[in-house]
C-alpha cells in the first residue's frame, strides 16, 4: 500500500537577534569553566575508583589445545577473549572459574540422511544425541558411518575426526593447527532383502553394500562349490532376492588317503566325475554310483587290478638208471642232462595296492629239465632185482675199499664165516657201510662195481666209506679210491 503526501511550503522571515550584555557573557564563561573543572574532577575520581575497585587480574585461557595467560581488568568475557585472539563460534561455550576460562568448541558436523545434507554444530556427547538434535530417527538395522567408519548410535562424538576423511568438499574442514576439525555422519537406511538358503526363505533388513556383506550379516558362510545368485559382488537394492545353494560334502577314501569333495551333483557318479575321477573296468565304488548324494556321506573308490603273476622256480635235474640190452656186465653209458626252470602262472587281484586274491592258472618249464641217464646192462642187476628204470635219490663221494670172507678175520671153520650183517652170505653186490651215513638195505650203484645193496657193516667202515664185497676165489679188479656212489630210490 502506498501513501501520498501533499508538498508543504514554509515561509520564514529574517529577524535581528537580540544583543546580550557583556556582563552576562562573562557570567556564562565563568559557569562553563566551573563545569569543566567539575567534570575533570569527576573523571579523576572515577579513574581512581576503577583502579581500586577493578584491579588488573591474571587469567588462563584454554582454547583450541592452547593455554594463554591474559592480564586484564576487562569484565566482559567475549571482549576479554577477543583481546586474547580467541574467536567465538556459534554453539561454543565458555566455562569460567576464578582464574581460568575454558572454551568448549562446538564441532562442525555434516549429516547426510535420506538424500538431504545438513550442516550443524554440536556439543552432543554421543552420535545418538547428535541425531536427536537434528530430529533424525534411526532403526537398529540402519547403518551410521562416522567419518567413513561404521559406528553404533551409542558411540561417542569425538572432538576430532576418528579417521582421515575430509570435510573439504563442504567448505568447513581444514588442517590448520588449532582449528576445530569437523565430522561427517552418513545414515544409510536398511532395505528389505530375501535370502533363500537351500530352499528356505528368510527376509531381513540390512544396510550393507553387497550381497556378500548381507550373507555375512545373516550368518551364512560360503564353502567350496556353493552357488550364489546374484554374485557376491552385486550391490544390494531394496526387495532383492538372493539364492544360496550349498554344495554337499562327500568324505571320499581312496586307498589310505581321505579327502573331502564338494558338489552340487545329484548322484555319486556325477559328483566323482565332476571332481575328475575315472574308473577302470574292474574298479569298485562304495556305495553304488547311482546313490543320491547327501551331505557328509562316506564314499570309497577301490582300484582293482587283475593281472597275471609268474613264479619261477629252479628245478634240479635227476639222475636215472635205465637198462640197455646192448650192454653187458658192469658196462654203463652216461647221457648228461641239465637243470630246468618251472614257471607257475597265477592270476592275482590287487585292491588299492594290496593283493586280495590269487588263482592258479598253470605251469610250464623254460628250459625244461632233462635227466642224466645212466644206461646199464640188464644182467648186471640180477643180484638186486629185476631190470627197471631206477632213479637216484642222492649222490655221495665216498672212499671205496674191498673185502671178502677170508679178509674178515674169521677162520673158515667159524660158524659166522662169510655171513654179513644182513644174515646172507657175502657175495658180489653186498657192500659194507656206516649205517649212520647209509641205512642198511639201501640200493646203491657204484661205477666200476655195479649195483649193490648196503647189507653189511665193519669196524673200520666209518663215515663216508664203502667196502665192496667179493666172494672167495674171485679175482678182485677194484682199485681203492674215491668214487661217486649213487643211492637209489
Amino acid at each position: 500500500m502506498a501513501y501520498w503526501l501533499p508538498s508543504l511550503r514554509l515561509r520564514t522571515e529574517a529577524r535581528p537577534l537580540p544583543r546580550i550584555p557583556d556582563a552576562e557573557i562573562r557570567r556564562l564563561d565563568t559557569t562553563r569553566a566551573r563545569l569543566r573543572l567539575a567534570l575533570a574532577a569527576t573523571l579523576s575520581v572515577a579513574g581512581v575508583l576503577a583502579f581500586v575497585v577493578f584491579p588488573p587480574r591474571e587469567l588462563l585461557v584454554s582454547a583450541d589445545g592452547k593455554v594463554i595467560t591474559v592480564v586484564s581488568r576487562q569484565q566482559d568475557i567475549a571482549t576479554l577473549l577477543g583481546s586474547a585472539g580467541v574467536d567465538r563460534d556459534p554453539g561454543d561455550v565458555f566455562v569460567v572459574s576464578s582464574n581460568a576460562i575454558t572454551v568448549e568448541r562446538a564441532i562442525p558436523v555434516v549429516v547426510e540422511a535420506d538424500g538431504v545434507t545438513m550442516s550443524w554444530r554440536t556439543r552432543a556427547i554421543s552420535v545418538e544425541g547428535l541425531l536427536r538434535e537434528l530430529r533424525i530417527d534411526v532403526s537398529p538395522h540402519d547403518a551410521i558411518y562416522y567419518n567413513g567408519l561404521r559406528v553404533a548410535a551409542t558411540d561417542p562424538v569425538y572432538p576430532r575426526p576418528i579417521n582421515t576423511s575430509s570435510l573439504a568438499s563442504y567448505g568447513i574442514y581444514n588442517e590448520t593447527p588449532g582449528d576445530v576439525q569437523g565430522i561427517i555422519v552418513d545414515i544409510k537406511r536398511a532395505v528389505p532383502v530375501t535370502v533363500v538358503e537351500d530352499g528356505r526363505a528368510v527376509t531381513l533388513q540390512t544396510s550393507v553394500e553387497t550381497v556378500n556383506d548381507a550373507l555375512t550379516e545373516a550368518g551364512i558362510s560360503l564353502g567350496p562349490a556353493d552357488e550364489v545368485f546374484p554374485s557376491v559382488t552385486t550391490t544390494l537394492n531394496s526387495g532383492m532376492q538372493i539364492e544360496v545353494s550349498h554344495a554337499r560334502a562327500i568324505n571320499l577314501r581312496l586307498g589310505d588317503q581321505t579327502q573331502i569333495i564338494y558338489s552340487q551333483a545329484e548322484t555319486l557318479e556325477e559328483a566323482l566325475l565332476e571332481a575328475g575321477y575315472t574308473f577302470g573296468p574292474e574298479d569298485r565304488v562304495e556305495p553304488a554310483l547311482s546313490v543320491a548324494v547327501t551331505n557328509d556321506m562316506e564314499a570309497r573308490i577301490v582300484r582293482v587290478v587283475g593281472q597275471p603273476f609268474f613264479e619261477r622256480e629252479d628245478v634240479v635235474h635227476k639222475t636215472v638208471f635205465k637198462p640197455d640190452d646192448s650192454l653187458t656186465g658192469i658196462e654203463t653209458v652216461r647221457t648228461e642232462g641239465h637243470d630246468g626252470v618251472r614257471i607257475t602262472e597265477y592270476k592275482i587281484v590287487i585292491e588299492d595296492g594290496v593283493e586280495t586274491e590269487r588263482t592258479y592258472v598253470g605251469e610250464s618249464f623254460d628250459p625244461e629239465p632233462e635227466d642224466t641217464v645212466i644206461y646199464y646192462s640188464a644182467s648186471a642187476i640180477n643180484s638186486t632185482g629185476s631190470a627197471e628204470d631206477l632213479q637216484v635219490a642222492k649222490t655221495m663221494s665216498m672212499y671205496a675199499t674191498w673185502y671178502n670172507a677170508a679178509s674178515s678175520g674169521k677162520p673158515a671153520t667159524h660158524p659166522a664165516y662169510g655171513i654179513t650183517r644182513s644174515g646172507v652170505p657175502l657175495t658180489k653186490g653186498i657192500v659194507a657201510v656206516d649205517p649212520n651215513v647209509i641205512p642198511l638195505g639201501s640200493k646203491l650203484f657204484i661205477p666200476g662195481y655195479g649195483f649193490a645193496v648196503a647189507g653189511d657193516t665193519g669196524g673200520g667202515i666209518i663215515g663216508d666209506m664203502v667196502d665192496l664185497g667179493y666172494p672167495d676165489g674171485v679175482a678182485v679188479d677194484w682199485r681203492t679210491g674215491w668214487v661217486d656212489v649213487y643211492i637209489l630210490q
